[in-house]
């Protein structure tokens, strides 16, 4: 067996499965690339296979941009190894540069101690000779200049490096705020939205406070990209993220989740506030339309569907993604454009199982 839990005939099938994939979408062959689909093929991120899958069923071109956000978004922590690392030597070099001149100033504090003292015990002594007093006077005053300016290398060190490590720090919160964001809308993304969910749900707990879960999906997405192309897609994308964000505030949490769909989290908020929410949220979104860049034409109605689940304490996170995503799913199946609950699913009768990466894209 292999590090990665296949044999030399499965790991061989997959690669050629990749390789094949990779020549019909019209990848660029390179180990980046490879990662991505043999992941895919090898069906071992779910998250990777339903992403892929849903672009594939919109059409989407696997272009080099296009690759590079799927290995940054599942694969790569390069960059920010390679900023991070770079934070870490800079901060080194700091406190290395801070650390020699507190040496000096040590060296310097000593020799200026014994300046003084050599002075305070030649006016002590009652056989001085006044006459020597002038020069005496002169060391201790050379001593004293000479001090003072160690003192303000170091201010001006330490000021420096101050600024230094304050910046550092910035990069810092930008790389964070960076690694949490998505690129195409400016909101929290799938990486951000796990973090807050797992912490939302702990807090819930700890507090006894309910906390709701939405997830939306945008209405016949797939129309947009075939009538108008990709570019008028990711203007519906962004349109739809940009309604979150007027209306998600607060504590609450709006996140990409994956291609068309986005995903709210509600601490403090039953289900059926949610709801409440989840359908002026929707009411919002479609009377909301895409128009050309220049403002002249318009495209069309953005609508979209949301299911909504309320966390029980002490569940996993996947099974409170797993109701949000059969209600979402039953909001679409009954007529799109609309708000459904676990409670409806539970309701009807006829729960769905949960979907299949190709179903969630079709819809």
């Amino acid at each position: 067996m292999s590090a990665y839990g296949f044999n030399h005939n499965t790991a061989q099938k997959h690669t050629n499965a990749a390789l094949a994939l990779m020549a019909e979408l019209g990848v660029i062959s390179h180990p980046d690339n490879f990662q991505i689909f043999f992941t895919y093929v090898a069906k071992t991120n779910f998250d990777l296979c339903r992403t892929i899958d849903i672009l594939r069923s919109n059409h989407r071109e696997f272009d080099e941009a296009q690759c590079k956000e799927l290995h940054t978004r599942f694969f790569s922590d390069k960059r920010e190894n390679e900023i991070i690392e770079r934070i870490s030597n800079d901060l080194r070099q700091q406190l290395g540069s801070i650390l020699d001149t507190v040496h000096k100033v040590g060296v310097d504090t000593r020799k200026y101690n014994k300046a003084l003292d050599h002075f305070c015990s030649y006016v002590g002594d009652k056989n001085r000779d006044l006459s020597n007093l002038e020069q005496a006077l002169h060391t201790l005053l050379g001593a004293t200049r000479e001090m003072e300016g160690v003192n303000r290398t170091l201010e001006n060190r330490l000021t420096n490096s101050s600024c230094e490590i304050t910046r550092l720090r910035e990069d810092m919160e930008n790389l964070k705020r960076e690694a949490l964001t998505d690129g195409l809308t400016g909101i929290a993304n799938r990486k951000a939205f796990d973090m807050q969910l797992r912490e939302g749900m702990m807090h819930a707990m700890e507090d006894g406070q309910p906390l709701s879960l939405l997830l939306l999906d945008i209405d016949h997405f797939k129309k947009f990209n075939d009538t108008y192309g990709h570019q008028i897609g990711d203007q519906v994308i962004r349109l739809l993220a940009e309604s979150l964000k007027r209306n998600v505030k607060g504590q609450d949490t709006a996140a990409r989740y994956g291609g068309e769909e986005f995903a709210i989290i509600l601490p403090s908020t039953s289900l059926g506030n949610a709801m409440l929410f989840g359908d002026h949220l929707r009411h919002y979104i479609e009377t909301h339309k895409v128009v050309t860049k220049t403002g002249r034409t318009i495209i069309g109605k953005v609508t979209a569907s949301i299911g909504v689940a309320e966390f029980r304490p002490g569940e996993p996170v996947a099974k409170l993604i797993e109701r949000a995503d059969m209600a979402l799913y039953f909001a679409k199946e009954n007529g799109r454009n609309q708000v459904a609950s676990e409670k409806q699913i539970a309701k009807d009768g006829s729960a769905p199982q949960p979907r299949d990466i190709r179903d969630i894209a079709a819809q």
